[in-house]
């Protein structure tokens, strides 16, 4: 049994809730088919077990229940977080625009390998990639941070056109352009991006 962060993999299961007996916590219960028991908090900090079909409440009770200073911690988190306002199709296309006029005027200057393309997409966990043909995707919700992190997640993802890691050598290349770029990582780690719609 584990606990796992926000980022899950979409699975078919299914949903009860759920109270634990000794401290009174609501639960969400999401069945499937797992072979150990996680927990993650929601956006809204309510607390949701992943579990088997064969897993009791009791054990999910006990789960939980051992797990209240690692649920207490990450709520503390969730306060300090910058909860991005989820914006429509519309503004995503302007922003998207912006986005790609901001990133080409920063590789005009850049003498380092350029991507091949560059795409802006709506992404719920990352605010940007490098694929390995060479292209690089950055969050329409950059646009809502601080300019010098937009300008961090840019050389990240093209340091990966270098390094498709996170090794020395990798970070080694991110410095040369970003000096202070452990400063803008713990940054960038004080907002939230907001999930997508059902629908998207």
């Amino acid at each position: 049994m584990c606990r796992e962060g926000n980022n899950l993999i979409r699975r078919t299961y299914e949903e009860k809730q759920h109270v634990t007996g000794n401290y009174q916590i609501p639960v969400t219960i999401r069945y499937g088919k797992l072979k150990r028991l996680r927990i993650h908090l929601d956006e809204n900090g309510r607390v949701v077990a992943h579990a088997p079909k064969r897993v009791t409440l009791k054990e999910i009770d006990q789960f939980i229940e051992s797990n209240l200073d690692w649920i207490d911690k990450q709520r503390r988190k969730q306060l300090t977080k910058v909860r991005l306002p989820r914006i429509d199709e519309a503004e995503q296309r302007r922003k998207a625009r912006i986005i790609k006029a901001r990133a080409s005027a920063f590789l005009a200057v850049y003498d380092g390998k350029k991507p091949s393309r560059i795409f802006v997409r709506n992404m719920s966990s990352r605010w940007g990639s490098c694929s390995s043909k060479g292209n690089i995707s950055l969050n329409v919700y950059l646009l809502d941070v601080e300019p010098e992190l937009f300008e961090y997640v840019l050389i990240h993802e093209l340091s990966h056109l270098y390094h498709m890691n996170h090794s020395r050598a990798f970070w080694a290349q991110v410095a040369r352009y970003c000096p202070d770029y452990k400063a803008c990582r713990a940054a960038l780690r004080k907002y939230e991006i907001p999930k997508k719609e059902a629908n998207q």
